[in-house]
């Protein structure tokens, strides 16, 4: 899959872009997703499936793959130190009434300064290690050796 098919999804995908994509149902991505066949993170019940994450993944599945590890993916590099609920809602497509309940119930960890809502890049970063599948389904945590064939 090359740059213009992907350039054709949003940068964080629905379960039907993801059905799409793996040309499955719905129900069997919900399986995957449960399961951590499929990369995401989960926040109070939502899943938060990463295009960036999801092509990586892919590509490291292929018997075209190039050799030499799988890249590592940072959906948080292209924001700054400092997010705002805008940037929140950008980055996990999700509405600002969502991301405020998030923020004020501690999903997503920020300050709140008068009256705006100010997330460190670092503290998101640590809690989207704590809500991927992927730790989850491994038992692993990223201080977890590899094991070696």
């Amino acid at each position: 899959m090359d740059d213009e098919y992907w350039d054709t999804y949003p940068e964080t995908l629905t379960t039907a872009d993801v059905a799409k994509i793996l040309h499955v149902g719905k129900p069997a991505v919900f399986a995957r997703l449960h399961s951590g066949i499929i990369p995401a993170h989960q926040v109070v019940g939502s899943w938060i499936i990463f295009k960036a994450e999801i092509r990586a993944w892919l590509d490291s599945t292929s018997n075209q793959a190039p050799a030499g590890p799988t890249a590592v993916v940072d959906v948080l590099a292209a924001y700054g130190d400092e997010l705002s609920y805008r940037d929140l809602m950008v980055l996990f497509d999700k509405t600002k009434p969502t991301i405020y309940r998030w923020l004020q119930t501690g999903e997503i960890p920020a300050f709140h300064v008068g009256n705006r809502w100010i997330v460190h890049r670092i503290q998101l970063r640590q809690r989207l290690l704590e809500t991927s599948n992927q730790q989850l389904s491994r038992g692993k945590t990223p201080d977890t050796p590899s094991e070696k064939p």
